[in-house]
């Protein structure tokens, strides 16, 4: 299929790292972008207080506070300089595309309206929970999700945290086709990271996510060629969900941290830059 004529429509959850993931996409194939879907719901589609309290039932204390504050603190950044393309929302009001915000991304009314667009391609990334077979199956050529591991290890949640604790030296990302199963359709295309001692479960989710967004324009136009990609070998296939006090004791004891202050000030100030940048 010729790229140029492609319709392309986007799940996602909005934030900071989709937006490092998807703004090179939206950059380049702006008239292709027939809509994006922001899913504001946790994986069984609670917001708000109800979301967070259980969010925190099963997740360690200090994971916690850092996604709550680097959630606050962006959105905030965002809202005071509403210009600036820190959140990805910021990115589709300027470039005029079409936009929907749901709780929950299997809803009737987020199918209508993606059937009403006929995308050719459906991209996930980000998204907060699993898209059902019957959403998976709309687009005429495929549904493709980016994947910040090295599929078929560290399928699931927060791989980024996972690889710290686990004492890996090696992480990478992963765009692969969407299938029923969680995390394991054919892998179109993989990109590999040697991890940096000492750093920051953040700071290697930024790296991972400007590397996604490099594998997923490739993996678009494999797609559209046709290519099926390649089989995982589900043999050698781990899965994490949740980050526990266990796994946060060792990520701090292989010398790693969830986030510093620091690098949060610097991520803002970049996203603002960049911004402005682009616009000229």
């Amino acid at each position: 299929m010729n790229e140029s004529n492609a319709r392309i429509a986007v799940l996602t959850n909005g934030n900071y790292f989709s937006r490092i993931i998807l703004e090179p996409l939206l950059l380049s194939y702006t008239k292709n972008i027939v809509g994006v879907v922001f899913v504001q719901g946790d994986y069984k589609g609670r917001v708000g207080f109800q979301a967070l309290w259980e969010t925190g039932r099963k997740t360690a204390l200090p994971y916690l506070v850092y996604k709550v504050s680097q959630h606050v603190l962006f959105r905030i950044a965002q809202v005071a300089s509403p210009r600036s393309w820190i959140e990805l929302e910021a990115v589709t009001k300027e470039l005029g595309l079409p936009r929907l915000h749901t709780p929950r991304v299997n809803a009737p009314e987020v199918y209508s309206w993606l059937q009403a667009l006929n995308p050719d391609l459906l991209i996930s990334v980000s998204c907060p929970q699993r898209i059902r077979a019957k959403l998976l199956r709309l687009p005429r050529v495929a549904a493709l999700n980016v994947h910040s591991s090295l599929l078929p290890r560290y399928a699931g949640l927060a791989p980024y945290y996972w690889v710290l604790a686990e004492g890996e030296t090696t992480t990478g990302v992963t765009v692969h086709y969407m299938s029923e199963g969680f995390d394991e359709g054919n892998i179109l295309v993989q990109k590999t990271l040697h991890i940096p001692s000492r750093i920051s479960a953040f700071s290697l989710f930024e790296k991972l996510a400007a590397l996604g967004s490099e594998a997923l324009l490739e993996a678009i136009d494999l797609a559209l060629e046709g290519i099926p990609g390649k089989p995982q070998d589900l043999g050698q296939r781990t899965y994490f969900s949740h980050p526990t006090w266990s796994s946060y004791w060792k990520l701090k004891q292989n010398g790693h941290a969830i986030a510093r202050i620091s690098e949060l000030i610097v991520a803002l100030q970049k996203a603002s830059s960049r911004s402005r940048n682009i616009r000229g």
